[in-house]
């Protein structure tokens, strides 16, 4: 279908109109309806309905007789993937393996002749490289963004979808081999071994792959997206995942989750569940360990399986690079991946906010070569902190797990206390929008009773932009259309998002992307980053002020002004998500963390959508959650008691113990107010109950829930006891350089 075909259909829509191929160069948010110049989502007919010139790229394409059914497929799981490793950069590994697969499945499906609908992906840099063009951007090549959901059309043949379905495992099995290869040849006598049969008989039953295909019908694709998707969801609700997997602790037929080692055998072979433990701790201790090329992938209290081995591996900037040249004929851009950022620096990164380099760097620098032998880095891989000049030392050597135990008496001694506050705490975010299926299938437009007329040039609009058109008639009151163009508009929307959404984390605050793609996200950072990162990226989604953006005055839903007065698209106020967040303490294993940052993400969702779940792990196993909607997280995050002889700290902590201490027999908005506003005068906390009132429609839940004030309390007396800390510490530097 190309674009005439295209117009003929969008016609359709208008019965008894004339209207015209001009396209205009104004923009259409797809949300909101609000029209703005900007040279961002500009659409590609001047009657309005929506439908960008980038959505009209996406879809263009040949033999439009031979596509006549539309399917969806995704693959998965992906969260357990992501959650199986034991460091920062194998969950950005993983994270980018499942953009590969994305990105290789789409480009399979087009070269098998279909084409590939949503997400978007004409614009991706490593589906442009397989396509073998010269405009790659080295930094977005590496970047994952592809999710792992597919729709897209494709001709009537027998078996034409079960065959892509193939795809998912068969390109793993390729990759795994190309791996294996590059792993024997750099590493002969360390990585080779009859132990790599296991991984390729583990990982046959690796992913599972659901797809479902109906009949195209080009006035109704958008329900029967929406139909397909359901379907697919059900299924896998219902069944699970198809196949064998790996994803738990035992297993009762192979090798798949036993530690792996190069002398790990097959069942079928002779092999057993696993090794004895002193080959395991020869191996893992010493040869793995050893000085060699490879010194720092592992540490000498790893024991990974095979899913996490091999996700190590790919994580080695010179094992991927050549492991793609092999499969794809082709040298890839340099992978950033050794600066990767590990969960020291990401805790750390605070620091080189509040000291210089030369004190940082007197100490840290003179510990690592006596305790580590070496001189540090200076690349943490955090971009804000790499940025520095002069550089940091990288705060490795501050982290117990990476001593020697022959030293580890003298670096208890040497390294001063307190030093350890530098790296105790590390934070992720995951996030995404509310209700996007909703969206993608209208029936978020009707709930919410945004008119189709908003879409389309009034008088007034035809005036102010000079278009000199007779608008079109759309009928009164009725609801917005929804077709295959809008639909990919919002993917448009979200890849702008996540341009500003890099930029906010990386640049100004002291944060990581590890995934961005279509609405959802993932972020790690330092504590001190914890309230403010997350309340900017709620103000960049809806459109208010941000290190970023501007609002348009007047206000305009959906668009802000950025960087050189730009007219930018964002998310805006009718598009509402959802954000978990999780403090995890320096010693809290990373799958513990992953999983609890996804449920704090599924928390926020069940608690009602449009909120913000915050979760604190502590080492000793307790932890503590607070689940906000946004419009009282704004309205709470920020206060602070007023200055008193009494420190922060000592003031959140005596509220907590009034509340604590309180019992009340009659739970109703009245008592609690009454009395909680009497204890917010009591320790000079500037916040009344007409302020809470304002929001009582909404969340007289929340408002009446003592328990939440309690745990909203307990949050802010943890974070004034973690300032106070650093304080500390800073002041203790201070004194100890003068």
């Amino acid at each position: 279908m190309d674009l005439k075909d295209w117009l003929t259909q969008q016609k359709k829509l208008y019965p008894n109109q004339s209207l015209t191929e001009d396209t205009p160069t104004i923009s259409i948010h797809p949300a909101s309806g609000n029209w703005q110049d900007s040279q961002y989502m500009k659409s590609q007919f001047w009657w309005g309905g929506g439908a960008t010139q980038e959505a009209c790229n996406q879809i263009e394409f040949a033999n439009k007789a031979e596509l006549t059914q539309v399917a969806v497929l995704t693959f998965g799981p992906v969260q357990t993937f992501l959650g199986g490793g034991q460091r920062l950069r194998d969950w950005a590994v993983a994270s980018w393996l499942c953009h590969y697969l994305s990105a290789v499945l789409i480009y399979r499906w087009e070269e098998y002749g279909g084409k590939v609908l949503l997400p978007l992906h004409y614009s991706s840099d490593l589906i442009k490289w397989f396509r073998a063009s010269d405009s790659v951007n080295a930094e977005r090549f590496w970047q994952a963004e592809l999710p792992n959901v597919i729709t897209g059309l494709h001709p009537e043949e027998p078996n034409w979808l079960e065959n892509v379905q193939l795809v998912i495992n068969q390109e793993w099995g390729r990759f795994l081999e190309g791996l294996e290869q590059e792993v024997i040849k750099k590493y002969p006598n360390l990585l080779n071994g009859q132990g790599w049969r296991v991984i390729h008989h583990d990982h046959q039953y690796f992913w599972s792959v659901y797809a479902k295909s109906g009949q195209l019908q080009v006035g109704r694709i958008a329900e029967e997206i929406d139909s397909l998707h359901q379907y697919i969801e059900s299924e896998k609700i219902g069944r699970k995942w198809q196949s064998t997997w790996w994803g738990g602790r035992t297993s009762p037929s192979d090798g798949c989750l036993s530690i792996w080692h190069p002398g790990l055998r097959l069942i079928t072979q002779g092999g057993t569940w696993g090794l004895p433990d002193n080959q395991i701790k020869e191996w893992w201790e010493e040869k793995a360990t050893e000085k060699t090329r490879l010194s720092g992938l592992f540490s000498s209290s790893d024991r990974l399986n095979s899913i996490e081995l091999v996700k190590r591996l790919a994580s080695v900037p010179e094992i991927i690079q050549p492991t793609l040249q092999r499969l794809w004929g082709k040298a890839p851009p340099p992978c950033p991946w050794g600066r990767f950022p590990d969960r020291t620096a990401a805790a750390a990164a605070w620091v080189t906010q509040h000291i210089g380099a030369e004190t940082w760097n007197q100490e840290v620098e003179l510990w690592h070569e006596y305790f580590l032998g070496s001189k540090p880095s200076y690349e943490w891989g955090m971009p804000k902190v790499d940025q520095r000049s002069p550089a940091f030392a990288h705060p490795r050597v501050l982290e117990r797990r990476n001593i020697e135990d022959t030293v580890l008496s003298d670096w208890e001694t040497e390294v001063p206390k307190g030093w350890e506050s530098t790296i105790e705490w590390t934070v992720g975010w995951r996030g995404d929008g509310d209700n996007m299926g909703k969206w993608l299938s209208g029936e978020q437009y009707k709930t919410l009773k945004l008119l189709w007329s908003q879409w389309h040039p009034t008088p007034e609009i035809s005036a102010k932009y000079e278009l000199g058109m007779t608008p079109v008639i759309v009928p009164a009151n009725s609801p917005r259309k929804i077709e295959l163009p809008h639909i990919l508009d919002l993917s448009v929307l979200f890849s702008s998002w996540n341009k500003l959404l890099y930029s906010l984390t990386e640049k100004h605050h002291h944060g990581k992307v590890i995934f961005a793609g279509g609405d959802d996200f993932l972020l790690l950072g330092p504590l001190t980053e914890a309230i403010a990162l997350t309340s900017n990226l709620h103000r960049l989604w809806t459109g208010e002020t941000t290190p970023l953006t501007q609002p348009l005055q007047p206000f305009v839903d959906g668009w802000v002004r950025y960087q050189d007065d730009e007219i930018y698209p964002v998310p805006g106020k009718q598009m509402n998500f959802s954000l978990g967040i999780v403090i995890a303490q320096r010693r809290i294993p990373q799958s513990l963390w992953h999983r609890g940052l996804n449920q704090a993400y599924k928390e926020a969702k069940n608690q009602g959508r449009n909120r913000v779940c915050l979760r604190v792990l502590f080492n000793s196993g307790q932890s503590l959650e607070w689940v906000c909607p946004w419009h009282l997280w704004n309205l709470l995050m920020p206060i602070e008691p007023i200055t008193t002889d009494q420190t922060e700290l000592n003031r959140w902590e005596k509220l907590l113990f009034y509340l604590e201490s309180s019992r009340l027999r009659d739970v109703s908005i009245l008592t609690v107010g009454e009395l909680i506003e009497t204890l917010w005068a009591s320790v000079g906390i500037p916040l009344t109950w007409e302020q809470v009132l304002a929001h009582r429609q909404e969340f007289e839940k929340e408002i009446k829930d003592w328990q939440w004030w309690i745990n909203w309390i307990s949050l802010k007396a943890f974070l004034a006891r973690q300032q106070r800390e650093r304080q500390k510490w800073l002041e203790k530097i201070s004194g100890e350089q003068q």
